[in-house]
């Protein structure tokens, strides 16, 4: 029998009799900043400040408006950083949502009114240049001129100012004369043909240009006549009485320097029209 000892009882090591002993750690946090934050507030206020600035400009100050109010409730909401520059955001963005309907119908009737003034004045300027001009059925009165109206002719409704017309009623414009203000430099009955000769040339290269001219006395006034061919080769006739009185203004403004009487005049009856109408005509 054997008597030794026994040694007394050795767990089995195990993990929950013998732990490991881990190395403590440490979990790095970084502080929560607040630039984020910041930069909300900072840009509400300046979207207010746009949209007060640009208020009639609505395309853009009213999602300004609306984005810096958004941005500003944001930052005070969630209590962060910059509560001021979100106050001053919701502010202006909400003081320019306010106005901005408010400018935009005032700059809405100031517009309407600007442009229902300017229709008025030019047509009372329009009824003025009409209401100068008239006729009595027998005699043209401008503000510039007189003159008879030829036997079986009528006034052309459309005459205003120193432009007027004539013609047979239901015609064509091979019977119509005119009477109309010159503006520029006449110069000699010479100067009158080479200016004449190059506008038709201009027109056409082949134009035989003008065909006649003559310097007559009408009336106690120096007149030019100049004929010319247009495209179809029909004659028509100029009747020029240079004016250095600078006594009358065109439409646009320009000093009348002459008044011309024109009309066709590829025929005796024609001419004797055109110019009866010239030997009538008295410049005021």
């Amino acid at each position: 029998m054997n008597d030794a000892p026994v040694p007394p009882f050795q767990p089995t090591p195990t993990e929950e009799n013998n732990p490991v002993i881990q190395p403590a750690v440490q979990v790095a946090t970084q502080p929560q900043t607040p630039h984020s934050s910041q930069t909300l507030s900072l840009w509400s206020m300046i979207l207010g400040i746009v949209a007060l600035v640009l208020g009639i400009v609505v395309f853009i100050s009213i999602p300004a408006a609306i984005i810096a109010v958004v941005l500003g409730i944001i930052v005070l909401t969630k209590h962060h950083p910059g509560k001021g520059k979100a106050l001053a955001g919701i502010i202006t963005g909400g003081v320019a949502l306010i106005l901005i309907p408010v400018l935009f119908a005032v700059t809405l009737v100031a517009y309407n009114g600007i442009t229902q003034r300017a229709n008025e004045l030019q047509k009372t300027t329009q009824q003025h240049e009409t209401a100068s001009t008239s006729s009595d059925g027998t005699t043209v009165t401008t503000p510039c001129y007189t003159y008879t109206i030829p036997s079986s002719y009528e006034y052309d409704d459309a005459s205003a100012h120193c432009t007027t017309a004539v013609n047979m009623p239901n015609a064509d414009m091979l019977t119509r004369i005119t009477v109309k203000g010159n503006t520029g430099t006449i110069g000699t009955l010479q100067d009158v043909v080479t200016l004449f000769n190059k506008t038709i040339q201009n027109g056409d290269p082949k134009a035989p240009g003008v065909v006649d001219q003559e310097t007559l006395t009408i009336n106690g006034r120096t007149a030019y006549y100049v004929s010319y061919k247009d495209s179809y080769g029909l004659l028509f006739g100029n009747y020029i009485f240079p004016d250095s009185s600078a006594s009358q203004k065109d439409t646009n403004g320009k000093t009348i320097t002459a008044y011309t009487v024109a009309g066709y005049t590829y025929n005796s009856g024609l001419k004797a029209l055109v110019r009866g109408v010239a030997d009538t005509l008295v410049i005021k």
